[in-house]
């Protein structure tokens, strides 16, 4: 996954009840959303896509934070940084926070991982912290994801088949 490519296809689309802002997850955690259906097909953009963003929190402290995908570092590796975490927040590399989604906003329900964020600097205003997220790493060769769909949706969708 190059710093240009924050996309994947995959194979279900409107045919099967998926529709734009769905959120896609996999084992890892969060995945992205659904940008775009066609009848078979829906391109997912990742969580470390640059226009991705999601309200999140870290484990134990449901004061929602601002997540923000960064593409990929030199390596690579997939990226995301937060903002507005509260300046009584520590960690460290070797205990990094563990942040999750909010359930705010409706696509994404509370408590899946999105990553961990190893430090927290002071942001540019000096009220709040930002830090950046470390995504899974198996973000790289994702082989299956699981698209949620809404429950009352559920139920148009069999009345279709």
């Amino acid at each position: 996954m190059g710093s240009w490519w924050q996309t994947i296809r995959i194979n279900k689309g409107s045919k099967h009840g998926i529709q734009k802002g769905d959120a896609v997850i996999f084992i890892g955690g969060v995945v992205g959303r659904v940008a775009k259906t066609n009848y078979y097909t829906s391109q997912v953009d990742l969580l470390s896509n640059h226009s991705f963003r999601i309200s999140a929190s870290f484990i134990n402290d449901n004061r929602p934070l601002f997540y923000q995908g960064k593409g990929t570092d030199l390596w690579g590796q997939p990226k995301g940084r937060i903002k507005n975490a509260p300046q009584d927040l520590t960690t460290d590399s070797a205990r990094p926070l563990q942040l999750v989604t909010t359930g705010l906003g409706g696509t994404f329900p509370e408590g899946i991982t999105i990553g961990r964020v190893p430090w927290l600097e002071p942001d540019n205003t000096g009220m709040f912290q930002a830090g950046e997220v470390q995504l899974d790493k198996r973000l790289l060769g994702i082989k299956e994801v699981a698209v949620l769909i809404p429950f009352n949706r559920i139920e148009s969708i069999d009345h279709d088949f």
